[in-house]
């Protein structure tokens, strides 16, 4: 039985993020077989939201219920000036770092 519980419950957690809001973005970024998943948001709102999303995935990695090897961030994106992918990615691998395990 719990076999089945834990995917279904995985299959949900991303159907929720998809449906949280259109104007968060995710990214996944793999670190040699230990991914994280960032939410960036650029408004106050949007980004208060993505420290929510990034909260509630890792409780949910703490009780066993996401995968061990993904790490969820929050990731504060500006308004007026977009990152390009690397400055992207780098933001969303020092929130990782600054987040310890």
């Amino acid at each position: 039985m719990k076999r089945l519980i834990i995917p279904a419950v995985i299959a949900l957690g991303f159907a929720f993020i998809g449906q949280a809001n259109a104007a968060i973005e995710t990214y996944t970024v793999d670190l040699n077989g230990y991914v994280v998943v960032a939410f960036v948001g650029a408004t106050p709102a949007e980004v208060a939201q993505a420290e929510h999303l990034a909260k509630s995935w890792e409780a949910q990695r703490h009780l066993m219920l996401k995968p061990q090897s993904m790490k969820a961030v929050a990731v504060r994106q500006s308004a007026t000036v977009a990152l390009t992918q690397a400055q992207l990615r780098s933001a969303i691998v020092g929130a990782a770092l600054a987040k310890g395990p």
